[in-house]
C-alpha cells in the first residue's frame, strides 16, 4: 500500500469514499456503474481504496469541495428525502472518523493575486482553491480529474496521484 502522510482530496474521491459503506449498510449499489472509477467497481478495491484514505494522517479539502460534494449527491446519486440524509449522516460519521480538515481558500483572495487569477478564470474556483492548497500545504493532491484537475496540478509542480493509480492492478 503506497504511504501518504498528507493529502488534499478533491470532491470525486470524497463522495466515493462514504458512498461505499453508505450502500454496503442498504444492500444498494446507487451509481457504481455512472461514477466509480474501474478499479473501485471491484469489491477488494474498494476496501484497498477505503484503507488508504483512512491511513493518510493529515486529510485536507476545502470548503468549496464539500459544497461541490453536497451538489453531487442530489444531481450524480439522485439521493432524496431520506436516502439523502442517511448518505450525509454516513459522509459526515467517515468525515469525522478520518479527522478531515476543511480549509476555506478564499475566492477574492485567489482573485487578487494574477498567477491564481489565470487559473481561477481558466478552471474554476474549486481546482484553484485544491491546487493552492496542495501548494500551501506541501500535501499530495488526490483527484479522479484526469482531464482538467490533474494535467493542471502537474503543470503547476503540485504532485498528483488519480484514484485509479492508487489502487494496485492485478
Amino acid at each position: 500500500m503506497i504511504a501518504i502522510r498528507k493529502a488534499v482530496i478533491d470532491s470525486g474521491p470524497l463522495l466515493s469514499a462514504p458512498d461505499l459503506p453508505y450502500q454496503r449498510e442498504r444492500g444498494r449499489r446507487f451509481f457504481l456503474d455512472s461514477f466509480l472509477e474501474e478499479p473501485l467497481l471491484i469489491r477488494d478495491h474498494q476496501e484497498q481504496f477505503l484503507n488508504l484514505l483512512a491511513s493518510i494522517q493529515e486529510k485536507l479539502t476545502t470548503s468549496h469541495v464539500i459544497g461541490e460534494i453536497h451538489g453531487l449527491a442530489k444531481s450524480r446519486l439522485k439521493l432524496t428525502g431520506d436516502n439523502r440524509i442517511s448518505f450525509w449522516r454516513t459522509s459526515i460519521d467517515l468525515l469525522t472518523q478520518w479527522k478531515l480538515d476543511e480549509q476555506l481558500i478564499r475566492l477574492l483572495e485567489m482573485a487578487s493575486r494574477s498567477e491564481l487569477k489565470e487559473r481561477l478564470l481558466d478552471i474554476g474556483i474549486i481546482d484553484t482553491g485544491l491546487i493552492e492548497l496542495a501548494a500551501q500545504s506541501g500535501g499530495i493532491l488526490i483527484t479522479q480529474d484526469e482531464r482538467t484537475l490533474a494535467p493542471r496540478a502537474l503543470t503547476d509542480g503540485i504532485e498528483c496521484l488519480l484514484v485509479k493509480q492508487l489502487i494496485p492492478q492485478v
